[in-house]
């Protein structure tokens, strides 16, 4: 009589034909993993070939980008150096590394040819948007205020951290002075004064809110706001200015003209 097995226990003949189920089961598998591979070899060789060229196709077109920028900059330099130029009774306006012009309108008209070719020719770069800060500054040059405010807030919507961005912010001030919103701009330089961080210092703001006062004839509070100016930031650069408005060193009125 044949004696049980004690649980669990497997004969060395269980354990074998469990071996061979696994490997026939591994067997399997690659069978049917090569037989896959050869059903669809050409598929996947097209599809690894589509990531390969979206891979350099992407490099390419990255590399083309750099290379568009590096020459929009350079066109740039070229146009800032004739908006540049220096008026002379000897022009060489064909000097390409160093421009010169017989008067301030030739030189203005070629200056602004170029700069607007590189904002239609390179119209994403940072170039072509620094072009237009340039444009804007042309444009109120000619009494063009209007087009210059557009030109330089175009500049400032993607330029806003850019170091040219302070001068575009004060340029923007006068055109407010100039163009008789004189009232809003106190408004709002009073608002960026209370705020912790502001895009312009804040002793550049002060100075800026008294020219503007000095403009609208509120003397007393423009030298108010000087002496808080030189209180406040007594090393400041226009520590000078405001000494002189209050008449503490040379007298007269350093705002008159500015």
């Amino acid at each position: 009589m044949a004696r049980p097995e004690p649980d669990g226990f497997k004969t060395m003949s269980q354990r074998l034909t469990r071996k061979e189920i696994k490997r026939d089961q591994v067997q399997e598998a690659l069978t049917g993993a090569m037989e896959y591979l050869r059903d669809n070899l050409r598929t996947l060789l097209m599809v690894a070939g589509l990531v390969l060229l979206t891979i350099g196709a992407l490099a390419a077109y990255r590399s083309y980008l750099d290379s568009k920028e590096v020459e929009a900059s350079q066109e740039l330099a070229r146009a800032i150096r004739v908006y540049s130029a220096e008026i002379t009774d000897v022009p060489d306006p064909a000097n390409d590394r160093n421009p010169t012009f017989g008067d301030a309108a030739s030189r203005d008209a070629t200056a602004r040819s170029q700069l607007e070719a590189v904002v239609d020719e390179f119209g994403k770069s940072d170039s072509a948007v620094i072009a237009k800060a340039y444009l804007g500054e042309l444009a109120a040059r000619s009494g063009d205020l209007d087009g210059a405010r557009h030109l330089w807030g175009e500049f400032l919507e993607s330029q806003r951290n850019s170091m040219l961005a302070s001068e575009v912010r004060l340029n923007l001030m006068s055109l407010d002075r100039a163009q008789g919103r004189g009232q809003e701009l106190i408004a709002q330089i009073r608002a960026q004064l209370e705020e912790p961080g502001t895009d312009l210092p804040k002793d550049v703001l002060l100075y800026q809110l008294a020219l503007t006062q000095r403009e609208l004839g509120l003397d007393l509070e423009a030298r108010q706001t000087m002496q808080r100016l030189l209180d406040d930031y007594p090393q400041s650069v226009y520590a000078a200015q405001a000494r002189a408005e209050l008449g503490t060193a040379v007298t007269g009125n350093p705002l008159a003209g500015i």
